[in-house]
């Protein structure tokens, strides 16, 4: 399962907070609540198939993911979800912990969030003991990142009537950003240029980096 990319405009905000910091003139936010939004929009997450354990054991299960969210931290954010699972009569819930990598294509000004691992095991009851079937690995049904407009997305022109009544155009474009993955957040602060001539220099963007945790980021937890 594929979904299309998905490429929202940043939230910008205006942050008074930054005042004394570099770069400092605005800064784009983009909150985990926005991004949790897209899971809504894309719907109902599940699997089915058939299964054989033991060679003498078979039948069908399915499985639907529940409560998917994605939460932002400075340094390591995850991705979270419940998966109610049918095997065959016998029926159970997980708790999912993944790891999610946040990114940043300065070429083609999109900020990337990316579930990268999500993992549940399925199984079953076998004489009152528990018989593995095998993993499934949810990050394998969200292979597209979700995209979002980065901060150049904000360079803008705009006309100024002179005092002799000419026209004049003033271009604006952010000249450095720095991007940084906070509690609930990821916020963007950024420097911004004005010039009565159209801009021929990139602008400058520092992408989020995370730290990754040492262990594996993936927790299964399973609730009968």
């Amino acid at each position: 399962m594929q979904f299309k990319k998905l490429i929202l405009l940043f939230l910008i905000h205006i942050s008074a907070g930054l005042i004394g910091q570099a770069p400092n003139d605005f800064a784009f936010v983009l909150s985990e609540r926005a991004v949790n939004k897209v899971f809504i929009a894309i719907g109902e997450i599940n699997g089915k198939s058939a299964y054989e354990v033991l060679g003498i054991v078979d039948g069908h299960y399915k499985w639907k993911v529940v409560n998917p969210k994605i939460s932002f931290k400075p340094d390591s954010s995850d991705f979270t979800c419940d998966v109610k699972v049918e095997v065959g009569p016998f029926a159970y819930k997980s708790q999912v912990l993944g790891h999610v990598k946040i990114g940043y294509d300065n070429k083609m000004n999109q900020i990337s969030i990316k579930i990268v691992d999500a993992v549940f095991e399925l199984y079953t009851m076998v004489l009152k003991k528990k018989v593995h079937i095998k993993y499934i690995h949810l990050e394998e049904y969200f292979k597209d990142p979700f995209l979002f407009d980065g901060p150049k997305s904000f360079a803008t022109d705009m006309s100024f009537t002179m005092p002799d009544s000419t026209v004049k155009q003033i271009y604006v474009q952010p000249s450095d950003c720095v991007m940084k993955v906070m509690k609930q957040v990821i916020k963007t602060s950024c420097d911004i240029v004005a010039q009565d001539k159209p801009f021929k220099k990139e602008t400058k963007v520092t992408p989020p980096v995370q730290i990754e945790s040492k262990e594996k980021n993936t927790t299964i937890k399973n609730t009968p």
